[in-house]
């Protein structure tokens, strides 16, 4: 044996690169749910848009202020969202709730809700 040994050792070698190769794996994992979130959080901020975008011309336009479920379809930045809108009495005569949902065209679930109280002119 050689007393006077420098450098590593083929096992210390392969060691270091096996704990390099798991800590990368999880680096990239944990870049690849970043990438997902940032995504989803992009589709909630452009369907939240819309919401709003609804909502205010619902509110300007008298004509659009009946009871019941109506809906549509707007594109944001390029992405299509489906948007419902429900027009229900609350308990005073002069003041209808307004409940708007949106989602992407191409999935279930909703990405953004508003809901808000609206007065209404007496004479409807």
């Amino acid at each position: 044996m050689m007393g006077n040994q420098q450098g590593f050792t083929l096992m210390e070698a392969l060691v270091a690169v096996a704990v390099f190769a798991t800590a990368a794996m999880g680096l990239i994992s944990l870049n690849t749910s970043s990438l997902r979130i940032s995504a989803q959080m992009g589709d909630r901020a452009l369907a939240r848009q819309v919401a709003e975008n609804v909502a205010v011309e619902t509110i300007t336009n008298p004509e659009l202020q009946v009871i019941g479920r109506s809906g549509g379809q707007e594109v944001q930045r390029g992405r299509s969202f489906v948007w419902q809108r429900d027009i229900t009495p609350a308990p005073r005569d002069d003041v209808v709730e307004v409940s708007i949902r949106v989602r992407a065209a191409d999935e279930e679930a909703v990405l953004s809700e508003v809901a808000l109280l609206h007065r209404i002119k007496a004479d409807r």
